[in-house]
Protein backbone atom coordinates (compact mmCIF):
# COMPACT_ATOMS: atom_id res chain seq x y z
CA UNK A 1 0.00 0.00 0.00
CA UNK A 2 1.18 3.57 -0.68
CA UNK A 3 2.31 6.34 1.59
CA UNK A 4 -0.09 8.01 4.01
CA UNK A 5 -1.53 11.19 2.49
CA UNK A 6 -3.90 12.09 5.34
CA UNK A 7 -5.66 10.49 8.26
CA UNK A 8 -8.38 11.38 10.72
CA UNK A 9 -9.36 9.91 14.07
CA UNK A 10 -13.11 9.62 14.63
CA UNK A 11 -13.95 9.75 18.36
CA UNK A 12 -16.53 7.28 19.62
CA UNK A 13 -20.07 8.39 18.73
CA UNK A 14 -18.88 11.26 16.49
CA UNK A 15 -18.33 11.96 12.80
CA UNK A 16 -15.40 13.21 10.72
CA UNK A 17 -14.60 13.70 7.04
CA UNK A 18 -11.67 13.35 4.65
CA UNK A 19 -10.82 14.05 0.98
CA UNK A 20 -9.56 11.59 -1.64
CA UNK A 21 -8.22 11.88 -5.14
CA UNK A 22 -9.06 9.30 -7.80
CA UNK A 23 -6.78 6.27 -7.46
CA UNK A 24 -6.05 6.82 -3.78
CA UNK A 25 -7.00 4.23 -1.19
CA UNK A 26 -9.24 4.81 1.82
CA UNK A 27 -8.74 2.62 4.88
CA UNK A 28 -11.60 2.48 7.37
CA UNK A 29 -10.43 0.93 10.64
CA UNK A 30 -12.37 -0.28 13.68
CA UNK A 31 -9.63 0.55 16.18
CA UNK A 32 -11.03 -1.46 19.09
CA UNK A 33 -13.12 -3.86 17.01
CA UNK A 34 -16.86 -4.55 17.07
CA UNK A 35 -17.62 -1.09 15.69
CA UNK A 36 -19.77 -0.01 12.74
CA UNK A 37 -19.12 3.06 10.61
CA UNK A 38 -21.76 4.83 8.53
CA UNK A 39 -20.17 6.15 5.34
CA UNK A 40 -21.46 8.84 2.95
CA UNK A 41 -19.46 10.09 -0.07
CA UNK A 42 -19.75 12.64 -2.89
CA UNK A 43 -18.07 13.30 -6.20
CA UNK A 44 -16.05 16.46 -5.46
CA UNK A 45 -16.24 17.52 -9.11
CA UNK A 46 -20.02 17.18 -9.29
CA UNK A 47 -21.86 17.23 -5.93
CA UNK A 48 -25.07 16.05 -7.62
CA UNK A 49 -23.38 12.63 -7.84
CA UNK A 50 -23.04 10.65 -4.60
CA UNK A 51 -22.58 7.12 -3.32
CA UNK A 52 -25.89 5.25 -3.49
CA UNK A 53 -26.49 1.99 -1.61
CA UNK A 54 -29.68 1.37 -3.61
CA UNK A 55 -27.90 1.75 -6.96
CA UNK A 56 -25.07 -0.43 -5.65
CA UNK A 57 -27.52 -3.22 -4.92
CA UNK A 58 -29.01 -2.81 -8.40
CA UNK A 59 -25.67 -2.68 -10.24
CA UNK A 60 -24.26 -5.69 -8.38
CA UNK A 61 -27.60 -7.55 -8.34
CA UNK A 62 -26.68 -8.41 -4.75
CA UNK A 63 -26.78 -7.06 -1.20
CA UNK A 64 -23.43 -8.73 -0.47
CA UNK A 65 -20.16 -6.80 -0.63
CA UNK A 66 -16.57 -7.98 -0.52
CA UNK A 67 -13.20 -7.88 -2.27
CA UNK A 68 -13.60 -7.30 -6.01
CA UNK A 69 -17.03 -5.68 -5.69
CA UNK A 70 -17.66 -2.04 -6.56
CA UNK A 71 -19.78 0.62 -4.88
CA UNK A 72 -21.83 2.80 -7.25
CA UNK A 73 -23.26 6.30 -7.38
CA UNK A 74 -26.78 7.52 -8.07
CA UNK A 75 -25.61 7.87 -11.69
CA UNK A 76 -24.50 4.21 -11.74
CA UNK A 77 -20.80 5.04 -11.97
CA UNK A 78 -18.31 3.18 -9.76
CA UNK A 79 -17.21 5.34 -6.83
CA UNK A 80 -15.15 2.71 -4.93
CA UNK A 81 -13.61 -0.68 -5.59
CA UNK A 82 -13.09 -2.95 -2.58
CA UNK A 83 -9.46 -4.11 -2.50
CA UNK A 84 -9.24 -5.51 1.05
CA UNK A 85 -11.95 -6.49 3.51
CA UNK A 86 -11.14 -8.03 6.88
CA UNK A 87 -14.77 -8.30 7.95
CA UNK A 88 -16.83 -9.04 4.79
CA UNK A 89 -20.04 -8.28 6.68
CA UNK A 90 -21.77 -5.01 5.84
CA UNK A 91 -25.28 -3.61 5.56
CA UNK A 92 -26.26 -1.74 2.43
CA UNK A 93 -30.05 -1.88 2.87
CA UNK A 94 -30.92 -0.09 6.12
CA UNK A 95 -30.59 3.74 6.28
CA UNK A 96 -28.46 5.22 9.03
CA UNK A 97 -30.06 5.97 12.36
CA UNK A 98 -31.54 9.41 12.93
CA UNK A 99 -33.33 11.40 15.61
CA UNK A 100 -36.69 9.95 14.63
CA UNK A 101 -35.43 6.34 14.86
CA UNK A 102 -34.24 6.76 18.45
CA UNK A 103 -37.46 8.53 19.42
CA UNK A 104 -39.76 6.03 17.66
CA UNK A 105 -38.00 2.76 18.50
CA UNK A 106 -36.29 3.50 21.82
CA UNK A 107 -38.08 6.50 23.34
CA UNK A 108 -34.81 8.44 23.43
CA UNK A 109 -35.23 11.67 21.43
CA UNK A 110 -31.90 13.11 22.57
CA UNK A 111 -29.66 10.15 21.68
CA UNK A 112 -26.71 10.76 19.35
CA UNK A 113 -27.30 9.32 15.88
CA UNK A 114 -25.33 8.67 12.71
CA UNK A 115 -27.16 11.22 10.59
CA UNK A 116 -26.29 13.91 13.12
CA UNK A 117 -22.69 12.69 13.22
CA UNK A 118 -22.48 12.92 9.43
CA UNK A 119 -23.82 16.47 9.54
CA UNK A 120 -21.11 17.18 12.14
CA UNK A 121 -18.47 15.73 9.78
CA UNK A 122 -19.77 17.75 6.83
CA UNK A 123 -19.83 20.96 8.83
CA UNK A 124 -16.28 20.44 10.14
CA UNK A 125 -15.16 20.28 6.49
CA UNK A 126 -17.29 23.37 5.75
CA UNK A 127 -19.07 21.55 2.94
CA UNK A 128 -22.66 22.30 1.93
CA UNK A 129 -24.05 19.00 0.65
CA UNK A 130 -27.52 17.89 1.68
CA UNK A 131 -27.52 14.67 3.72
CA UNK A 132 -30.08 11.88 3.82
CA UNK A 133 -29.89 8.70 5.84
CA UNK A 134 -30.52 6.42 2.87
CA UNK A 135 -27.24 7.58 1.31
CA UNK A 136 -25.21 5.80 4.00
CA UNK A 137 -23.42 2.47 3.74
CA UNK A 138 -23.24 0.71 7.14
CA UNK A 139 -19.66 -0.58 7.00
CA UNK A 140 -18.99 -3.66 9.22
CA UNK A 141 -22.65 -3.89 10.30
CA UNK A 142 -23.63 -7.52 10.95
CA UNK A 143 -27.16 -7.41 9.54
CA UNK A 144 -28.76 -10.40 7.86
CA UNK A 145 -32.07 -10.96 6.12
CA UNK A 146 -33.96 -14.06 7.16
CA UNK A 147 -36.07 -16.23 4.88
CA UNK A 148 -39.23 -14.38 5.90
CA UNK A 149 -37.63 -11.04 5.02
CA UNK A 150 -36.95 -9.95 8.60
CA UNK A 151 -33.77 -7.91 9.10
CA UNK A 152 -31.77 -9.11 12.11
CA UNK A 153 -28.77 -7.33 13.66
CA UNK A 154 -26.29 -9.87 14.97
CA UNK A 155 -23.69 -9.00 17.62
CA UNK A 156 -20.61 -7.38 16.14
CA UNK A 157 -17.64 -9.76 16.29
CA UNK A 158 -14.75 -8.28 14.28
CA UNK A 159 -11.49 -7.86 16.21
CA UNK A 160 -9.49 -4.68 16.95
CA UNK A 161 -7.77 -3.22 13.90
CA UNK A 162 -10.23 -4.72 11.41
CA UNK A 163 -10.34 -2.66 8.24
CA UNK A 164 -11.67 -2.31 4.75
CA UNK A 165 -9.62 -0.72 1.98
CA UNK A 166 -11.43 1.10 -0.83
CA UNK A 167 -9.92 2.43 -4.04
CA UNK A 168 -11.44 5.79 -5.04
CA UNK A 169 -12.71 5.76 -8.61
CA UNK A 170 -13.25 9.54 -8.62
CA UNK A 171 -12.29 12.59 -6.56
CA UNK A 172 -14.27 12.34 -3.35
CA UNK A 173 -15.28 13.78 -0.04
CA UNK A 174 -15.97 10.99 2.45
CA UNK A 175 -17.82 11.35 5.75
CA UNK A 176 -17.81 8.64 8.43
CA UNK A 177 -19.83 8.29 11.61
CA UNK A 178 -18.47 6.06 14.37
CA UNK A 179 -21.95 4.70 15.04
CA UNK A 180 -23.27 5.67 18.50
CA UNK A 181 -25.78 2.81 18.75
CA UNK A 182 -25.56 1.29 22.24
CA UNK A 183 -29.09 -0.12 22.50
CA UNK A 184 -28.69 -3.04 20.04
CA UNK A 185 -25.82 -5.51 19.36
CA UNK A 186 -24.75 -3.30 16.42
CA UNK A 187 -21.54 -2.19 18.21
CA UNK A 188 -21.62 -4.86 20.91
CA UNK A 189 -23.46 -2.27 23.07
CA UNK A 190 -20.21 -0.27 23.40
CA UNK A 191 -19.45 2.39 20.73
CA UNK A 192 -15.73 2.93 20.16
CA UNK A 193 -13.52 5.15 17.94
CA UNK A 194 -12.54 4.59 14.32
CA UNK A 195 -9.94 5.93 11.92
CA UNK A 196 -9.78 6.83 8.23
CA UNK A 197 -6.44 6.80 6.40
CA UNK A 198 -5.88 7.94 2.81
CA UNK A 199 -2.91 6.40 1.02
CA UNK A 200 -1.41 7.18 -2.37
Amino acid sequence: MGEVVSEVHIPAQEGRGIYLQRGQHLEIIALEGKQVGDLICWNRDDPSEYMSPAHTVSCNASIRLGVGKQIFTNMRNPIFSIVQDDVALHDIVVPCCDLQRYERDFGKPDHRHCLGNLVQARDLLREKFDLRGEQAWNVFMHNRIEADGKVVTDPAAHPPGSKIVLKAEMNLVALLSACPQDLTPCNAFNPTPMKMIVRS
